[in-house]
């Protein structure tokens, strides 16, 4: 048993210039269950959960390692108890996340870590057992993370991780109701490197460079229920436009526009009639939006603030947000998932194509 501790012990203190390809790491999450609309202040609780995670921790083999140093992809599994078990229940999910470095050094470093997945919650709506949980209305929840960590190197193997984040849970409105969870947490843990690999040269022959292109339109599909004593389905379509400048290799800032077909505001504006005139004037929204795009490889993650300047019947916030991903199929053909939401409530996830022209002079 003292010879197991000792090379366990041992292990983390390998020379100093390791340089490790992998990385099993651990993290604890004590946070609370925030209630953002007064629906869901029955929900408000302290939570704790904790994660466990395999990631790429040496990527000097991609050309766009050049820009976000000390970049992570991580695979892992989270476990939330939301503190309430007849309410709220556990939360267990799968899912991906990129973490890079924003200050710092190799040792010492401050870091920000997007993360998406999905998560299977043990208690959701119902009508005759769950009736009081009006933020979850299916087990099966998109979700998203976000946080700003301190990250530093107690050995060459070793790594600690703390910091602060949120969590988001929501079906994206396919089954009501759904307001959704958000779980503000701290994260402290730790990170052990394996697979000390020799580090690998770039072969930007292979790799796949994002095109520079000014001009982007987007089709998008999106479904969603509306009203829990009895849900209507809706069907939503939007097309979009981007104005893209490209502020670096990797970065993106945008202005755009957004129209939407979304026959909900009708039924919205007047509660008590049940088969409200549904039309074009009624249910068409137009806003303009700003926007951010992070790129790595084929991947895009996006951030978008917008303004309504048409909304029918003021039923929705007056500004809205867009958390989104996008897959580059083509030089000039993507596909994207976003979800859309209006001050942490989620609207709904929406899936499209778009397509890119006009080349940076």
């Amino acid at each position: 048993m003292r010879s197991f501790l000792f090379l366990l012990f041992a292990s983390c203190f390998t020379s100093s210039q390791a340089q490790y390809k992998w990385g099993a790491g651990a993290i604890f999450y004590p946070g609370f269950l925030y209630a953002h609309t007064p629906d869901a202040l029955n929900l408000e609780a302290h939570t704790k959960g904790f994660e466990l995670s395999l990631a790429k921790i040496n990527n000097s083999d991609k050309v766009w390692s050049k820009y976000y140093k000390n970049a992570e992809i991580a695979f892992d599994f989270l476990y939330i108890d939301l503190g309430k078990p007849h309410l709220t229940g556990k939360v267990y999910a799968i899912g991906t996340n990129f973490q890079f470095r924003v200050a710092g050094n190799d040792k010492n470093q401050l870091a920000i870590r997007l993360g998406t997945g999905f998560g299977y919650l043990t208690e959701r709506f119902d009508f005759y057992k769950n009736r009081s949980n009006m933020a979850i209305g299916s087990h099966l929840n998109g979700n998203i993370q976000f946080a700003f960590l301190y990250q530093t190197l107690l050995t060459p193997r070793l790594k600690l991780k703390a910091g602060f984040g949120g969590t988001h849970y929501s079906n994206g409105s396919i089954k009501v109701p759904n307001l959704g969870v958000n779980i503000p947490s701290l994260f402290l843990g730790l990170q052990m490197g394996f697979d000390n690999s020799a580090k690998k040269l770039i072969d930007s022959t292979k790799e796949f460079k994002t095109t520079k292109k000014r001009h982007e339109v987007l089709l998008n599909y999106a479904y969603k229920e509306r009203y829990t004593a009895k849900p209507i389905p809706f069907n939503i379509i939007s097309a979009g436009y981007r104005w893209v400048h490209h502020a670096s290799a990797i970065r993106r800032w945008h202005l755009g526009a957004d129209l939407v077909y979304d026959a909900t505001h009708p039924y919205d504006n007047d509660l008590t009639n049940p088969y409200p005139r549904v039309a074009i004037d009624n249910s068409t929204e137009f806003g303009v939006l700003i926007g951010h795009r992070f790129d790595v490889g084929r991947f895009g993650m996006i951030t978008d603030v917008g303004f309504y300047l048409l909304n029918p019947y003021q039923t929705k916030f007056f500004t809205y947000q867009r958390i989104a991903f996008r897959y580059e199929l083509t030089k000039n053909l993507f596909a994207n998932v976003g979800l859309k939401i209006h001050f942490g409530i989620a609207d709904y996830f929406e899936w499209g194509l778009g397509y890119k022209f006009g080349k940076v002079k």
